[in-house]
């Protein structure tokens, strides 16, 4: 990989386009609030997990983690 010194990097130009690129609709968008205003909004719940389907060769079986026994409190 090529190091760049200052002046390489001052030559630099272009980057990405976000003209282009159409608005967001995300409802997590937050442009045009104050940093405080953002971590007060409430963020919506997230859609609950689809059941959990286990097959006995399932990738955690295979890792070993059905077999890790959890450590109970005394």
């Amino acid at each position: 990989m090529k190091t760049l010194n200052d002046q390489d990097l001052a030559t630099i130009s272009g980057g990405m386009r976000l003209d282009d690129l159409p608005e967001s609709q995300n409802i997590e968008d937050r442009r045009g609030m104050t940093p405080y205003q953002s971590m007060h909004v409430k963020s919506p719940p997230a859609a609950p997990l689809p059941p959990l389907q286990r097959t006995p060769n399932d990738l955690s079986h295979q890792a070993g983690l059905d077999d890790i026994k959890i450590p109970r409190r005394r």
